[in-house]
């Protein structure tokens, strides 16, 4: 008799096989916090991934669309790996087309989190449903130390695995510090609607132990990898980053940060950190949330990227404050050298708010003054809120297209591409392309003449890297290609390129025109170009597929193309 006690029981036995003690509850948090929609929506993604955990693979089948056509003989061998129920030694044919309906009820109720197997054993992915995160192509992990003062970091680059040409970011340059600093500070982790609980005790080992009176125990120290405040508190008090002083004594710091805010294009924006401490001098809990925003900036002169981070904090006996003390609030802009190259020039920083020198790392931070920064920093602040009202949604679409527009999944359908932009400024200084091509993976290139001149232009998307060099060999590679085409022939030591309508339409009069000049010795090596050139596209995600996704995208990147052709002399004509 089923009882109350035995229902109880059956109850009990559910929630430790859900939740015990030994279960590994990392798969249905990541759920809970990735799927956007109510509590509902979010509450189901976790229970289906933990008890993923525990399902056992089913065996699948492919049913027929007609098995009564089937002999008995085949139609037993089709259903006995996957009976429903019992099926007994010598079923009859009525038997077995019997299971064929219950077999097809089954399979088509199922989840798609069940795992499945075929009548091998072999593992199988549902039709229709996108591998899962174990069974995809793996990111490939990128260690880089190019903020020495915060310690190593890992990013993850996509495209893992693939044997692609791939032009690699500057050791310690620009490009290597945008990555760095979307994954110390979260932002390349998850939406900004979800959560992040930092760290307390690890952002309390930063204060000096001659100023923490309060606290008896030694310092748990966390690597700023494993701990957004600690990052964040690093970048906000930290003398020096990636070597170089951080600039925040000067009058000089302010102009400089207002241009940057002036000119960034997209922010994007980081979960949301939650800080639950307390403050040792009023013995009073405090709850602080802030938000980390980075974004790409360039001008006709410069270019660079902005941290800013903010946020508030609700006190037990105080209530609510706008400013996230014990974390400071801040903006740090990195500078990149205007000599064409990815170099870090200068950082400076403007701390907005400290939490006063009994919490601030180094005693206190210096004060300011300048009514602009908050006109500047208000935008950022809105659309954070917005990004994060979007990831909560129980419409879908508002998640989904921020994700599409600002983060690292699937990109829109119709979205400019970097090189475009490129050879597109190059066209309106007189440059015509001759050849463009695409390797696997995803790599870009493009070839372009300008009278006596060629370059060739690359993108690749994945380290988001620009590079220019002199495009006098790649020409050279293409006379092979003509003459396999028998474009290109040689007549007792005469070479001959045939420029016939025929040969015009599959390769271009443009192409024909420079392989003729090449042949003539007409095409000499472009000066500026003798050493190759290579930057960042800064401002693009720096984990996504290097494609201008958000709405300040193509200007920013815009910007950056001019500033590099101009600065490198490129687009100067020859006298």
């Amino acid at each position: 008799m089923f009882n109350a006690f035995m229902q109880n029981e059956l109850l009990l036995s559910m929630l430790a096989t859900v939740a015990g003690d030994d279960v590994d509850l990392e798969p249905a948090r990541k759920a809970f916090e990735e799927t956007r929609g109510d509590f509902r929506a979010k509450f189901t993604a976790a229970v289906q991934a933990r008890l993923a955990q525990s399902a056992v693979p089913e065996v699948f089948i492919d049913l027929p669309e007609h098995p009564e056509l089937l002999r008995k003989s085949d139609l037993e061998a089709l259903v006995r790996p996957a009976v429903d129920g019992f099926l007994r030694s010598y079923p009859s044919k009525e038997e077995l087309l019997t299971q064929v309906g219950r077999i097809r009820r089954r399979q088509e109720r199922r989840p798609t989190w069940v795992p499945r197997v075929d009548r091998d054993g072999s593992p199988m992915i549902s039709a229709g449903v996108s591998p899962s995160e174990d069974e995809r192509e793996p990111d490939r992990p990128l260690p880089i130390t190019a903020l020495s003062e915060l310690g190593a970091v890992t990013i993850m680059l996509p495209a893992a695995g693939q044997e692609r040409p791939e032009l690699a970011m500057a050791s310690g340059g620009i490009g290597e510090w945008e990555s760095a600093l979307f994954t110390f500070l979260g932002i390349a982790d998850a939406a900004p609607a979800t959560t992040i609980t930092i760290d307390a005790m690890a952002n309390e080992s930063l204060i000096p132990a001659d100023v923490r009176w309060w606290s008896p125990d030694a310092a748990q120290p966390v690597p700023a990898a494993q701990d957004r405040g600690v990052a964040s508190e690093l970048l906000a008090t930290s003398p020096t980053l990636g070597g170089l002083p951080v600039i925040e004594n000067s009058s000089e710091r302010y102009e400089v940060v207002v241009d940057a805010l002036a000119a960034v294009g997209d922010w994007r924006h980081s979960p949301r950190w939650a800080l639950e401490t307390w403050d040792p001098g009023d013995n009073a809990a405090t709850l602080a949330l802030a938000h980390a925003a980075i974004a790409g900036w360039a001008d006709e002169r410069r270019s660079g990227v902005v941290v800013f981070v903010y946020g508030g904090a609700m006190h037990t006996n105080e209530g609510l404050v706008g400013v996230p003390s014990p974390l400071h609030s801040y903006v740090l802009v990195a500078t990149r050298s205007a000599d064409g190259t990815d170099t870090v020039d200068t950082v400076h920083r403007v701390n907005l708010t400290c939490p006063g020198e009994n919490w601030c790392h180094r005693g206190g931070c210096p004060g300011h003054d300048v009514p602009e920064l908050a006109a500047l920093l208000m935008p950022a602040v809105t659309a954070g809120h917005v990004a994060e009202a979007a990831g909560d949604s129980t419409d879908s679409r508002w998640g989904d297209s921020y994700h599409r527009l600002y983060g690292d999944g699937e990109g829109p359908d119709y979205a400019d591409r970097v090189l475009e932009h490129l050879t597109s400024t190059l066209a309106r200084h007189g440059w015509a392309e001759l050849t463009d091509s695409s390797w696997e993976g995803g790599l870009e290139q493009t070839l372009l003449r300008r009278g006596e001149h060629c370059i060739t232009a690359a993108y690749d998307p994945i380290t988001r890297q620009i590079q220019l060099i002199d495009g006098k060999a790649e020409l050279e590679l293409t006379l092979d290609m003509l003459a396999d085409d028998g474009v290109l022939t040689n007549d007792d030591g005469q070479n001959t390129v045939d420029t016939s309508e025929e040969a015009i339409e599959r390769w271009g009069a443009e192409l024909l025109t420079a392989a003729t000049d090449l042949l003539a010795g007409r095409i000499n090596e472009l000066p500026q170009l003798t050493t190759p050139i290579q930057v960042t596209m800064l401002g693009l995600h720096p984990h996504a597929d290097g494609i201008l996704r958000g709405p300040e995208a193509p200007a920013l990147v815009e910007h950056q193309i001019e500033t590099l052709l101009l600065t490198t002399g490129v687009l100067t004509a020859p006298e």
